[in-house]
């Protein structure tokens, strides 16, 4: 085995799933893990946390220590695969890093609009100082003011929601397509009855432009609003843009069945920041739902390829999908294995209770499994076994 590391590039779920099945495959291997954050967070909680409700954190150098793996936060610069080499910047100064084989798992993050004012909105992102945005809600709230939730998705829904119960002084609108378009009528039907007895205004429109007094609509209306807060534009790190690595149009890496990245032997990725195809032909939703899935298979799959062992395709279905409507509400939607919604939903506190396990789960799972070495996930996977690498290329 070669004496250089493996990196795995990200710190969140799908870095931290990585780096437990890659030690549990490859329990000689050097392993470092690199990351521009000291912390494991719980991004999917982040709409408790701008409501002032305490969310935990874990310090991924004792955690990792645990696995004996190496930890370096510092923040990715470059990557240049041919050369196998890693450019990144530390407190200390810039280095590059030569791997043997790397893991991407650098995720997404929240890009703000291309509209004229688009700076005026607060991202919902790492680089929000989520503490400092829950005080001034909790002023703006005392103060009756008004909040403008940009983006009606699975985000924006939780954070609208979330907000106008915990602040009911708070006036707080939504802004976008009809709410959870990709759920069933029954399910979308539900959300928009807590909407409304939460108080939150729905606008069906799109933000053509933004000041620091309001938004304007593409209906004509301006919106006038003290704070607007952006739940939309998730993409790939825009750092991949820059690497040189085949990449899809909207900027994810292109990878082949066991999360390969193609055209390179010794690099994989998973996360948000890959391209994986689902059965049907289209590329999997960025989403914690398929983070800790594709991170455990990339760190299999790349310590099968240490041991010189065939790779095995990622055999991964989706089975619902879950969102917090504040803390005494929401929906279980479940869906087939390709994402796509089925009639048959659940609302109210049985589906806070379902979507609070699943948020607990993904908190404890990987830091569970690399504290003990063992496996303790297994994610849903289709009902027909999809065939290997080798059957594929006869």
């Amino acid at each position: 085995m070669s004496d250089l590391p493996i990196l795995i590039l990200g710190g969140s779920y799908a870095g931290l799933m990585a780096a437990s099945r890659l030690r549990k495959q490859a329990p000689q291997a050097r392993i470092v893990l690199i990351s521009d954050q000291p912390y494991l967070q719980q991004r999917i909680r982040w709409h408790e946390a701008l409501a002032g409700h305490r969310v935990k954190r874990a310090a991924l150098a004792p955690l990792l220590a645990k696995a004996r793996i190496e930890f370096i936060q510092a923040r990715v610069l470059a990557w240049d695969a041919v050369a196998n080499e890693v450019l990144v910047e530390t407190a200390e100064g810039q280095r590059s890093l030569s791997y043997h084989g790397v893991i991407c798992a650098l995720g997404s993050v929240s890009q703000l609009p291309q509209w004229s004012g688009a700076e005026h909105c607060w991202p919902l992102s790492f680089a929000q100082p989520l503490a400092q945005r829950a005080a001034e809600l909790r002023e703006l709230a005392a103060q009756g003011g008004h909040l403008a939730v940009i983006g009606s998705g699975l985000a924006g829904v939780e954070c609208a929601s979330e907000l106008a119960e915990r602040y009911p002084k708070l006036q707080v609108s939504l802004i976008g397509p009809p709410p959870l378009a990709d759920f069933c009528p029954a399910s979308r039907a539900h959300v928009n009855r807590v909407l409304q007895r939460l108080g939150v205004q729905v606008f069906n429109a799109r933000v053509v432009a933004a000041d620091e007094q309001g938004l304007w609509l593409d209906d004509g209306h301006y919106l006038a609003c003290e704070r607007r807060l952006w739940c939309g534009g998730l993409r790939a790190n825009p750092l991949l843009t820059e690497s040189g690595l085949p990449l899809t149009t909207d900027g994810r890496v292109r990878v082949a069945a066991d999360l390969r990245v193609t055209g390179f032997a010794n690099a994989w990725a998973a996360g948000d920041c890959a391209a994986v195809t689902l059965g049907d032909g289209r590329t999997q939703r960025l989403s914690c739902a398929s983070a800790m899935p594709t991170g455990g298979h990339a760190g299999e799959a790349l310590g099968d390829w240490l041991h010189g062992r065939p790779t095995q395709p990622l055999a991964f279905a989706y089975v619902m999908r879950c969102v917090s409507l504040g803390r005494r509400d929401g929906i279980w939607q479940l869906t087939d294995a390709y994402d796509v919604e089925r009639p048959r939903w659940l609302g109210g506190r049985r589906a806070a209770l379902i979507k609070w396990l699943l948020c607990a789960m993904v908190w404890v799972v990987p830091r569970w499994e690399l504290a003990s070495g063992r496996r303790l996930y297994l994610w849903p996977r289709p009902p027909v076994v999809a065939p290997t690498i080798e059957q594929e290329c006869v």
